[in-house]
C-alpha cells in the first residue's frame, strides 16, 4: 500500500473523487488505500486463473471478472481484487459488483501481502464472501463456515476447486506457468 488518507470520508465523497485512469484506489472502513501496479508475474497469473474460469463459465450464468473492478462490501467499504465470480448477476453494476462476489482472488505482492493477508481477509469473511483465494505462489483456499474461514492449501501440481463451481477443476501447473 502506496498511501493511506487517515481521515475517513464517506463513500459519496469517495465517489466524487477524481483519480487517474491507472490508478488502484480502495475505500476500506471510510479510509483511502493506494494500491501500487501489478507486477508482469502477478499479471500472467491473473490472465492464466481468469483464462481457466472464462473458459469454463462461458454460456453459465456465473461471471468470471478482474480488476479493475469496485466490489462494495458495505457502506463505507470498496475493494478491487484480482478476480472476482459473481453468480448473483443482479449484484452486478456499472461500477462492478454491490455485495459479496461467491469468489474472491488477490494474488499477493510485497506491497500487499499484509493487507491482503489480515484487513482484507476479515472484510470478506465479515462480508460473507463463500470462498476466498490467496495465491502466493502456493494457493489458499478459504472456506466460509459457521465458525469463519476453514483453509485448504494447493500447489501446482494440485487441481483446485471451487465450492460455487461444483464440476469445475482448475489445473494449477497452468495457472504458474509462464
Amino acid at each position: 500500500m502506496a498511501f493511506r488518507k487517515e481521515q475517513p470520508i464517506s463513500y459519496q465523497a469517495f465517489l466524487d473523487m477524481e483519480w487517474g485512469e491507472n490508478e488502484r484506489v480502495e475505500l476500506i472502513d471510510g479510509r483511502i488505500y493506494m494500491m501500487s501496479v501489478p507486477s508482469l508475474r502477478h499479471q500472467i497469473v491473473l490472465g492464466n486463473l481468469h483464462g481457466q474460469l472464462y473458459s469454463y463459465l462461458h454460456g453459465k450464468k456465473c461471471k468470471a471478472l478482474i480488476s479493475p473492478l469496485a466490489v462494495r462490501l458495505n457502506n463505507d467499504t470498496e475493494v478491487q481484487p484480482d478476480l472476482v465470480v459473481v453468480c448473483d448477476l443482479q449484484k452486478l453494476i456499472n461500477r462492478g459488483c454491490n455485495g459479496a462476489p461467491d469468489l474472491v482472488v488477490e494474488i499477493l505482492s510485497r506491497s500487499t501481502s499484509m493487507h491482503d493477508r489480515h484487513t482484507k481477509f476479515m472484510l470478506y469473511m465479515e462480508a460473507g464472501v463463500p470462498e476466498y483465494w490467496i495465491v502466493d505462489p502456493i494457493i489458499t483456499a478459504f472456506r466460509l463456515t459457521d465458525r469463519g474461514y476453514i483453509a485448504t492449501r494447493f500447489t501446482e501440481v494440485d487441481t483446485a476447486t471451487i465450492d460455487s463451481l461444483p464440476d469445475f477443476e482448475m489445473d494449477l501447473a497452468a495457472v504458474f506457468e509462464e
